[in-house]
């Protein structure tokens, strides 16, 4: 964490391409539901683990909601600079609450002091600006303008809120007030840095429904789209263009479903990340086995009759995963071009909200992300003597030719038995020029077999149709798929 650099003063020269990852509503005292103080303790000491074991080269953004108390809250901020996390916080309504002794400004005054010589988590409040890389970042609760559209709502059904009784002089006007100012600085800001990150606790979009809604969200007037805007509250983590949130809430787990269900209380699913914009052009110089060498099993048989239990596994295997993929690659086989525009434009669909040189990864991480861009890479060489890595790059962008991206990163890798099943399944699709409309059944071929690394294989039949076994061998006695760069024909480009 010491290489990550917060200043707020002036622009850091040194650039880093850590992520940013946030998350809010922690609710650390509410368990299943209920409020349960005395499991707060460890739900905190759970979190602060988990961003150390997994976060701690990323900048962290809590967008409010942590305790309801600030001095528990105030404690928790404190924990986490002595753990020298780096990252920057606001405050949410419940952080608020007293004894109604304090009012909102009181607390914003005493967490404003009280963290002013903070050097690796900053409190973000209006007024306040910090820089991280060329990156600006405000903040504030947010508060809401309690209105829809237009029109302000009738303020005296809020009265009736917690907050009324648990913050000293609750007052709906004086939220308004608090909104107008941080918004004038928020636009100010827009205006003046090309790039800013915005946490907030109340969401700067409109969500509601009904006019009592607006305590959870409503019309806030920000201006440009040169920014990321982080926000909570609501509970349901959500995207709007460039408003983004992953809430936590009320239901955290107790110790029993922990125990039972051998989970941890946090993982990364339960974080959004912005991370910076991939430069294809860049991915593209890597096309190349290694680069997707994570999607591969090194997997082989040398002994049948001692390996019996994974020759099993391999039979068992069978063409069901070539079945399932039939459709893209009766397309690649056919029409190469047209394949890979469609995967390029279902690719770029998920990396469309890109703002300030950042993403938002959601589900599709990074890692994935290049996957895809090495797969395309290699697709457009046109060298496709390596069967293992263009095998490999097939199925990974037939994932997304599918429209199913989000299950590559827990896709089974491909081991030999299957890029050898795929291969051949595509030499038969070429043979017989069969394409998609025509494309049927995807079958082992019970007449046909092959021994290939110590594994008897049936050859696939695709609409009944399959290639001559002798043929298959003649093919893997010229050039046999191991060792690596592999080829199973002479010359693979009369392919494509």
């Amino acid at each position: 964490m010491a290489d990550l650099v917060i200043s707020n003063n002036n622009v850091p020269i040194e650039k880093t391409e850590n992520p940013i990852v946030f998350i809010s509503d922690l609710h650390f005292d509410y368990t299943k539901g209920k409020f349960k103080a005395k499991a707060a303790s460890q739900m905190k000491s759970d979190f602060i683990s988990f961003i150390k074991e997994r976060y701690s080269d990323s900048i962290l953004c809590l967008a409010g909601d942590i305790f309801d108390s600030y001095k528990k809250t105030l404690s928790f901020v404190k924990e986490l600079e002595e753990k020298q996390i780096k990252g920057f916080f606001v405050l949410g309504n419940h952080d608020y609450w007293n004894n109604g002794t304090k009012s909102h400004q009181d607390i914003i005054n005493l967490f404003s002091d009280e963290t002013q010589d903070n050097q690796y988590f900053k409190f973000l409040v209006t007024g306040s600006k910090y820089y991280y890389n060329d990156i600006c970042v405000i903040g504030d609760t947010g508060w809401t303008s309690f209105r829809r559209g237009k029109r302000q709502v009738t303020l005296r059904q809020f009265m009736g809120l917690p907050d009324a009784k648990k913050v000293k002089d609750f007052n709906p006007k004086r939220i308004i007030a608090l909104h107008d100012e941080w918004v004038s600085f928020a636009n100010d800001t827009l205006n003046k840095e090309e790039k800013v990150l915005i946490v907030t606790h109340f969401p700067m979009v409109d969500f509601t429904k009904e006019d009592k809604d607006c305590w959870w969200s409503s019309t806030t007037v920000l201006k440009g789209d040169n920014s990321w805007r982080v926000f909570g509250h609501t509970h349901r983590s959500e995207q709007q263009y460039n408003n983004v949130s992953s809430q936590r809430g009320y239901y955290n787990n107790d110790v029993e479903d922990l125990e039972r269900k051998g989970g941890k209380q946090y993982s990364s699913c339960h974080f959004g990340i912005l991370e910076k914009s991939i430069d294809q052009h860049n991915i593209i110089a890597r096309s190349n086995f290694e680069s997707i060498s994570k999607f591969h099993s090194p997997i082989v048989v040398s002994n049948a009759k001692s390996e019996v239990e994974l020759v099993s596994k391999v039979k068992l295997k069978g063409y069901r995963r070539c079945a399932a993929n039939k459709h893209n690659f009766a397309v690649l086989a056919n029409s190469p071009d047209a394949y890979l525009k469609s995967v390029k434009e279902i690719t770029n669909g998920y990396l469309r909200d890109t703002y300030i040189g950042l993403n938002l990864s959601g589900n599709i991480s990074r890692q994935v992300l290049e996957a895809i861009y090495h797969s395309i890479a290699i697709i457009e060489s046109g060298d496709f003597s390596d069967v293992r890595a263009f095998v490999t790059t097939a199925v990974i962008t037939g994932y997304v030719y599918n429209r199913m991206p989000l299950l590559i990163e827990g896709m089974r890798p491909l081991d030999d038995y299957d890029v050898m099943r795929f291969w051949l399944m595509l030499l038969t699709i070429k043979r017989y020029g069969i394409d998609m409309e025509s494309i049927n059944t995807v079958r082992s071929d019970k007449k046909n077999r092959i021994t290939f690394c110590n594994v008897d294989m049936y050859l696939p039949a695709i609409n009944n149709l399959s290639l001559n076994a002798d043929e298959v061998q003649i093919l893997m006695q010229i050039t046999p798929l191991l060792p690596r760069p592999v080829t199973l024909l002479e010359d693979q480009n009369t392919l494509m």
